[in-house]
């Protein structure tokens, strides 16, 4: 059992994109003290290239309020700096500084009787407008990983960066930034290969952001219900970048 799953937390507060803004990140680190977290869960797009900077002001305020912080990977993480430290350690929580972890995709873990499952990553629909080493080939789900986080079987979190289809996002109807359709078409392909895996893993609840809104909505199937967090970004209010999870009434049966 590594560090962080020997973390007992009853109360977890769950953050969305940051983007490497530390102004906010510490905003939020704090927040999560105040509201009686005792650890955090991104989901992603928390870093972008990885700074010195922005990771020592990260640990600083982390270590400073007691709060450890796990992130899954979005599609603006530089995966140059992921896939390095992925190489190394496996699909585990990874050690980044002393309370700060990354974690893989498809990696589990259990806190408090609550089973968790890390799938983040999300395609990048303004791709064409951005150079090559400002998006990732790695920042999307693999049919491999997708496999492999579906056979797992059930998860009661699931802690995402992108949206599995079936959930409507009115912020992005009628594609209003005017992205091209050929990356729409990608989006959409990669949240129907999520919700493939939501299917088989039937999480109780699960975390997204990469939209930059903020949006609580049911995924209803036959055989089971999915309550889909999507948070808002840096900058936005921190009641909708954040929302506080309390473990008590999710522990598996």
């Amino acid at each position: 059992m590594n560090a962080w799953e020997q973390l007992a937390p009853n109360t977890v507060m769950v953050a969305g994109d940051w983007h490497g803004n530390h102004y906010h990140a510490e905003d939020a680190i704090r927040y999560a003290a105040e509201h009686g977290a005792q650890a955090i869960l991104h989901v992603g797009d928390f870093a972008y290239q990885f700074r010195p900077s922005f990771m020592s002001a990260v640990q600083q305020a982390l270590g400073e309020t007691g709060l450890y912080l796990g992130f899954v990977p979005g599609n603006h993480d530089s995966y140059v700096y992921l896939d390095l430290r992925e190489q190394e350690h496996g699909c585990t929580a990874i050690p980044l500084r002393p309370n700060l972890f990354y974690l893989p995709r498809t990696y589990r873990w259990i806190w408090s009787g609550v089973s968790f499952l890390a799938l983040g990553g999300a395609h990048s629909v303004d791709r064409p407008w951005r150079a090559r080493g400002e998006w990732w080939a790695r920042e999307t789900i693999t049919i491999s990983e997708a496999v492999t986080a579906a056979n797992g079987g059930r998860a009661d979190v699931m802690i995402c960066h992108d949206v599995p289809d079936g959930v409507r996002i009115p912020c992005i109807e009628g594609n209003p930034i005017g992205f091209p359709d050929a990356e729409i078409e990608a989006a959409q392909r990669h949240r129907e290969l999520l919700r493939r895996v939501v299917d088989e893993v039937k999480p109780k609840h699960l975390f997204a952001g990469h939209y930059h809104c903020r949006l609580d909505a049911p995924l209803v199937s036959r055989d089971y219900r999915t309550d889909v967090h999507i948070l808002d970004m840096d900058g936005a209010r921190m009641r909708d970048n954040t929302q506080v999870m309390d473990l008590t009434d999710l522990k598996s049966n």
